[in-house]
């Protein structure tokens, strides 16, 4: 990579436009950057590392300091390089994340970062990407270095490498890890610890498995917890012949169970024999002795059976009499019945009390039907006055028409005299709404005037608009667009890649194609010689290439090239027309000249609205003053009718008034006069069904007289004493009924008993041993409980050991199966295990860890390159050396350097050099550092180097030697630039980049060459 050009401004302390001309200032291939302590020259590093990485060459560099405080805020900060790589120009542009002052309104806010990276192609420029990420991997993939990588092989920072000299294992570490990208050994290591750590867990997972199977086993084995613990300890194989000898053990043991079950089984079954024949002569004993206590309470209940006989048959001699005291029955409540209703009609005793006499018990028919033809005389009465009050009610009916007539009247009368306010009202009002109607038709022909303005500013906007959705419709295609010139461009280089490689194998391969078509005796196409001692042969390892193949990869070449400048042709046309939109819109987004178009077309809408209602507004104020002079009109008229409708709602309330005071005094006071004459017909229908009643009641009276003067008579005929005594006497034919039964079931009851008591069965035996029998029985229960006890006893016993040899086989199964799947765990992890200790450094001859051992290699090689300039900057005096001793682990990682004074045969600390001899024993680390990083980044090209500082503490001799070193790297094609504050290096340099403050404190360029 070597430097072109490099552009800056309102970055770090260059607060206006600098400008760097690497081809000028280079040209003699070494320079110097030079200026006072704090003017800026490490920003120039800084700039050139921001603009390609996006970040700057120090590790301890603060990024406040991208944007220039001595700038304009609203200048915007930037920084443009020109590099090339194998011989192909870039130009990439970075503006940095800042703030600015608002564009509208006060305060600042924050831009973000940008990015633009183009390629120099037939005499243009051609963007390649704007987008951060793709750019950042895009610059990583052409120089080839990291940021990291290039700070130290491209930028020699100030003080980093003192530091690496000078550091410990750890920072140094550190470094190594970060440049050569060690930190995937470190990942592999950590994989496979946490693969270890997950197979030294499964182990011991299965350890536990096999604990918990031989613990289940020994607790089925039936155990106590301190020969398990002791079981488990066990080996294998000791383990399995105690397991069989517990085995064994507990098979003897279910023997003897089993012939214990069998002989407690058939001990049981003579017991229950033995139970079964007592429990019978218990069982008939006790039917003896119930069927003999039954037999006799049943006797016990004989006077009640007699008394039950007697009833029956005074029930029989009374059955004559019983329908006559039914008929008597139903007479006294047809008589009962008459009376309620009565004191229903009258409202009970107390409210007529006239009527007490027909209600009392005592009362004959006679008195009753005496009262009854009075009670009809009184509701005739009644019948002709409310017919007298028919007239009255009749024009008591009118009232409410009259009444409504006369409010009609009283409200024709109010409403006009409200229509005559409204119209008062409106008449004053007429005046102020014509000034107002004025008003508005003057406001609305002036928003009308303002339409022509509103119609020319939206064509303006539509102008506008198109360019600016036009321009959001371009950008994802330019994107597109470039996205394919990239690929264009990518297949392009791969084929002309391609093409070259396939040239210069068929080219390397030439001679021995030459050779395989020599024969003896014929002579040699290229010498002429008949004569082929030694024709070249084709490589194994290298394919044959033919003329063909040579110019079928060309032909996809120049295809490829095609479609590549096809692909930057239509970008370039898209860029174009992008431009173009983007001038046209000038700026302006689509969303806010939408919300402006919105605005304008409201207004525009408005003003249209206006001018269509000036016509309108014009009619109604022609109206409004029409209207002003036909309310003068209707005012008069209005009152004319307001007075009569008055006179006439006075008449008719005076004809109301006089109406009703004739129909309150006719109403007697009832609330009116028909009331009074529904009251009077009420009272006639009421005294009609009174009469009715009691006539009714006179009739019952004289039936109930006649039904008991037959009852008594029978009475008396059936033997009775008197007529409540036959009553007593009588039942119904239900009654009578069930009274049979219960005198016929309690003679079966006692036939029934009598034969229980003398049945065959129960024949000798005598009851006064009943005793003696059920304790007999008793004792035989309890000795078969007993034997059943023991039955059961031993069947458990037996069912027990059969369940622990059971689940001991089964849990021994389990301890088999848990030992073979730890040993083949085992198996498995083994591998990883050791791999994972050989990472660590904790497995192996030399114990090293795989990152360090990397490192190792890699810090091998830096001190031998390192060692070569050194050599030439000390006059041979130093060496550096890596050791692997050291009093700690950590220190014998081999990443320790000492170095060795060949002036005193000693090894000592880098920390015991002078500050000169720190500064070129570094410089030298640094450059080996390069040379190796370098070559591991696949040989990137390197052709523009910077060294910072440290060259003030050489003297004159040193300084030559070192700089003899730098003038190797400008023989060997670089471009070296020394950055130093010291005056002395301003003799030696021609070409130099001044760095100057100026008197406001910001800073200035300046090439001199």
């Amino acid at each position: 990579m070597r430097l072109h050009r490099l552009e800056l401004q309102a970055f770090g302390p260059f607060a206006t436009a600098q400008r760097i001309d690497f081809d000028l200032l280079a040209s003699g291939g070494l320079f110097l950057l030079e200026g006072p302590t704090g003017a800026g020259k490490t920003t120039v590093l800084d700039a050139i590392t921001f603009a390609l990485y996006g970040g700057l060459a120090g590790e301890d560099a603060a990024e406040d300091r991208l944007h220039s405080h001595f700038a304009d805020p609203a200048l915007e900060p930037s920084v443009t390089c020109e590099f090339s790589v194998r011989g192909v120009r870039y130009l990439i542009a970075r503006v940095p994340e800042h703030r600015r002052p608002k564009r509208r309104g006060h305060g600042f806010t924050t831009e973000p970062m940008r990015v633009h990276l183009q390629r120099r192609e037939g005499g243009r420029w051609i963007s390649i990407s704007s987008n951060k990420a793709e750019v950042g991997d895009l610059i990583t993939d052409l120089v080839g270095l990291s940021r990291a990588q290039f700070t130290q092989v491209l930028l020699l920072p100030q003080g980093e490498f003192a530091r690496f000299l000078r550091c410990d294992d750890d920072a140094r570490r550190a470094v190594l890890t970060k440049l050569f990208g060690a930190g995937l050994y470190d990942e592999i290591t950590a994989e496979l610890d946490r693969r270890r750590a997950a197979a030294v867990k499964a182990r011991q997972m299965a350890e536990s498995t096999i604990g918990a199977a031989v613990s289940a086993a020994a607790e089925a084995a039936g155990l106590d917890s301190d020969a398990r613990g002791e079981l488990i300890g066990l080996p294998a194989g000791e383990r399995g012949i105690r397991f069989k000898q517990l085995n064994d053990d507990l098979t003897a043991q279910l023997a003897r169970a089993r012939d214990g079950a069998d002989l407690a089984s058939r001990h049981a079954q003579a017991a229950q024999t033995a139970q079964q024949e007592s429990a019978r002569q218990a069982g008939l004993m006790t039917r003896l002795t119930e069927a003999l206590a039954s037999l006799r309470a049943h006797e016990a209940t004989g006077p009640e059976h007699d008394m039950r006989a007697a009833r029956k048959e005074a029930a029989r001699r009374a059955e004559p009499v019983r329908p006559l005291l039914t008929l008597l029955a139903e007479a006294e409540a047809a008589v009962g019945q008459m009376r309620k209703r009565i004191r229903g009609l009258i409202g009970g005793e107390a409210a007529a009390p006239e009527f007490a006499c027909v209600l009392a018990g005592s009362a004959d028919a006679m008195l009753v039907r005496k009262t009854g033809e009075e009670a009809s005389a009184q509701a005739e009465s009644a019948q002709l006055e409310a017919a007298a009050l028919a007239h009255l009610v009749a024009a008591e009916s009118t009232v409410p028409a009259r009444e409504a007539a006369a409010t009609e009247r009283a409200d024709a009368a109010a409403s006009a005299a409200a229509l005559i306010r409204s119209l008062t009202a409106a008449r004053q009002d007429a005046p102020g709404r014509i000034m107002a109607a004025e008003t508005i038709l003057i406001e609305a022909r002036a928003a009308a005037a303002g339409r022509e303005a509103h119609l020319q500013r939206q064509a303006a906007l539509g102008t506008l608009t198109a360019a600016a959705s036009r321009l959001a419709e371009l950008k994802p295609l330019l994107a597109a667009k470039a996205a394919a010139m990239r690929a264009a461009v990518d297949a392009h280089q791969h084929l002309v890649d391609l093409h070259q490689r396939a040239m210069d194998t068929r080219m390397a391969g030439m001679a021995a194609e030459l050779a395989a078509g020599l024969s003896g005796g014929a002579p040699c196409p290229v010498c002429g010689s008949a004569e082929h001692p030694a024709p070249a042969k084709a490589s194994k390892e290298r394919a044959v290439i033919t003329g063909e193949n040579v110019v079928s990869a060309r032909k996809h070449r120049d295809a490829a090239e095609a479609a590549r400048l096809r692909a930057e042709q239509e970008h370039a046309e898209f860029d174009r027309e992008v431009a173009e939109h983007a001038a046209v819109a000038a700026g302006h987004t689509l969303a806010g000249l939408t919300a402006e178009a919105a605005g304008v077309a409201e207004r525009l809408s408005a003003a249209k609205r206006a001018a269509d209602e000036v016509p309108r507004l014009v009619a109604a104020l022609a109206g409004l003053r029409e209207e002003q002079e036909r309310l003068g009109d209707r005012l008069r008229a209005a009152s004319a009718a307001e007075a009569a409708a008055r006179r006439e709602s006075e008449q008719a309330s005076a004809e109301l008034a006089e109406l009703k005071e004739t129909l309150a005094e006719a109403a007697a006071g009832y609330r009116s006069v028909a009331a009074r004459q529904a009251a009077l017909r009420q009272a006639a229908a009421d005294i009609g069904r009174l009469a009715a009643a009691l006539d009714r009641q006179a009739a019952a009276l004289e039936d109930e007289v006649a039904a008991r003067g037959r009852a008594e008579t029978e009475a008396l005929a059936s033997g009775f004493g008197s007529l409540d005594v036959a009553r007593s006497a009588v039942l119904t034919p239900e009654q009578q009924s069930a009274l049979s039964d219960q005198v016929a079931s309690w003679q079966t009851a006692l036939t029934t008993l009598q034969a229980g008591a003398e049945a065959a069965d129960l024949a000798g035996l005598d009851p006064a041993r009943a005793d003696e029998t059920r304790a007999s029985a008793q004792r035989a229960a309890a000795v078969l409980a007993l034997a059943r006890d023991a039955e059961q006893h031993a069947r458990t016993s037996r069912d027990a050991l059969a369940n622990r040899t059971k689940r001991l086989g089964s849990r021994l199964a389990e301890v088999r199966h848990a030992e073979a799947a730890a040993e083949a765990l085992a198996a498995r992890t083994a591998p990883v295990i050791y791999l994972a200790g050989l990472a660590k450094g904790m497995e192996g001859h030399r114990r090293v860890a795989l990152t360090t051992y990397v490192l190792r290699h890699w810090f091998e090689q830096v001190v031998a390159a390192a060692n070569l300039r050194l050599a030439v900057m000390s006059s041979g005096r130093y060496e550096l050396r890596r050791s692997d001793e050291g009093e700690s682990r950590r220190q014998r990682a081999g990443l320790t350097l000492s170095v060795i004074d060949r002036h005193t045969g000693e090894e000592r600390s880098p920390k015991s050099l002078s500050g000169g001899e720190t500064f070129y024993t570094s410089l030298a680390l640094a450059l080996g550092l390069a040379d190796v990083v370098k070559a591991e980044a696949g040989g990137v090209d390197t052709e523009t180097l910077f060294i910072d500082e440290g060259f003030g503490s050489l003297d004159a001799e040193t300084l030559d030697q070192v700089l003899g070193v730098i003038d190797e790297l400008r023989e060997q094609g670089r471009a070296v630039g020394i950055v130093s504050h010291v005056a002395e290096l301003k003799d030696r340099f021609a070409e130099r980049l001044e760095v100057r403050r100026l008197p406001d404190g910001s800073s200035t360029l300046k090439v001199v060459a």
